[in-house]
Order: C-alpha cells, then structure tokens, then sequence
C-alpha cells in the first residue's frame, strides 16, 4: 500500500482500513509530536498526539479533501493544546523539552554552535511561556512550524487580521527578550 497516493491512501483510512491509517499515522506522527513538545513539553506531547489519533480515527468521515489533512491535524493539535492548558489553569505550561530527541534544532558544525543553538531555543521556549495562549499559537505555528499565515488561520479558526494582531504582539515581546538574551551573553563573554 506504501506505492499508493496519498489521496488513495487517505480514502481507505476514511473507510475504515487500519492498515491505511497505520500509513497515515507513520508518516505524520513525528510532525503532530514536534507541534505538541512546543506547547507542553515531551511526556504531555506524547498523550496529546495519540489523542490527537483517537479524534482523527472516531472523525475521519467528517474530513473534507478539499482541506489539506496537515492543516486539519495542526488544528486538533492545537487545540487540544489549548484545551490541556486551559483545563490545567497553567500559567507556566512550557516545560523544557530535549531539543536532540524532538530534532527541532539543525546539525550544528561544532559542539560549540550545538550548544549555543540548544540554549537560544531554551530561551526561546521560556519566553513563549509570557504570551498569552492564542500569541503563543500563532507564535508556533507562523514563526516555530513555519506554517503560512492561511494556514494558521485555518488551524486555529482565526481571521487574518487577527492572525496578525496576535503575531505582531508575540514577535515584539520575543523581540523584546531576545534583546536581553544577547545583552546578558554579550556581557558574559566580555568578563
């Protein structure tokens, strides 16, 4: 069944064929785990997405084509996200997550620069933590994912303006950390 499009594939699963959802599961498990790790941290992530499985299976037949499946898997990611940070009533909900197990950072040439880039992303991720839960949904999915603004907006119900509203306060307050994120570096190495 590997040789099949993605399409053929797709059908089947809304069928009811396990061995087509299995296809589909394998392919796009370690995406939906990487969107879940930047929203809670390595051990909820792994709940979410085989929640995330469990709705996709019990609903397929409410899947439209014409909708990118990605897109519609981002949206149940995501909100089951939300909805495990809102029914926690967490305000801290980033937990610092094992940047080599989630392959979100690039191989790096030296140790050096590996190091710098897990810190940077450490970073980044702690200051996620002040936004508010919809910035920090546009935040991941536009700037972390690189998901296209459309996109975002489908995944999270959203208009564009809001999209953008919500984004451009995310990125001023990241902006505004990572000013002092290389202030307090630049000011270590020149000790």
């Amino acid at each position: 069944m590997q040789s099949l499009s993605e399409s053929v594939i797709i059908e089947k699963a809304r069928n009811g064929d396990t061995h087509a959802f299995r296809i589909l599961v394998e392919q796009y498990q370690s995406m939906l785990f990487s969107v879940a790790c930047r929203f809670l941290g390595k051990d909820e992530a792994e709940d979410i997405v085989q929640e995330a499985f469990i709705r996709l299976w019990k609903n397929f037949q409410r899947y439209r084509p014409e909708v990118k499946l990605t897109t519609w898997m981002y949206r149940i990611v995501t909100n089951l996200c939300l909805d495990h940070l809102k029914s926690k009533h967490r305000r801290n909900w980033f937990r610092r997550m094992d940047m080599n197990e989630t392959n979100t950072v690039p191989d790096p040439s030296t140790p050096l620069k590996e190091l710098e880039n897990h810190e940077l992303m450490q970073y980044v991720l702690k200051l996620a933590e002040g936004l508010t839960p919809r910035q920090r949904a546009v935040f991941i999915l536009r700037d972390l994912e690189g998901l296209s603004s459309k996109e975002v907006c489908e995944i999270l119900s959203m208009k564009a303006g809001n999209v953008k509203s919500n984004l451009y306060y995310a990125r001023s307050k990241m902006n505004e950390g990572l000013k002092r994120f290389y202030s307090l570096t630049e000011k270590q190495m020149l000790r």
